[in-house]
């Protein structure tokens, strides 16, 4: 069983978020929400007429989007790596 650490606060577009993460966990929460924070800084920046609502949710789709591409990527580095491992087998039993 993991133990919980401390619940920690965070503020997000003037939003308070407290989480709990697991204790092993607790600097990616950080990690986490300076990402997102960064990045609603830097589309302010660029937009500062969008409301808060619509930043929300342009950064949401942005890092899903990031997070989809490198699924995508690992997937394909899992399965190429896959046929060079089987290459190298074949290689190996073929001696």
């Amino acid at each position: 069983m993991t133990q919980m650490s401390q619940e920690v606060e965070f503020n997000v577009l003037g939003c308070r978020v407290k989480v709990q993460p697991d204790q092993e966990d607790s600097h990616i929460a950080r990690s986490v929400v300076d990402l997102v924070n960064s990045e609603v800084i830097k589309l302010k920046s660029a937009r500062p007429t969008l409301k808060d609502t619509d930043v929300a949710i342009l950064v949401a789709l942005k890092i899903a989007t990031e997070n989809k591409h490198l699924e995508l990527e690992y997937k394909k580095n899992i399965l190429m790596l896959e046929e060079s491992l089987q290459k190298a087998l074949e290689l190996i039993e073929a001696k």
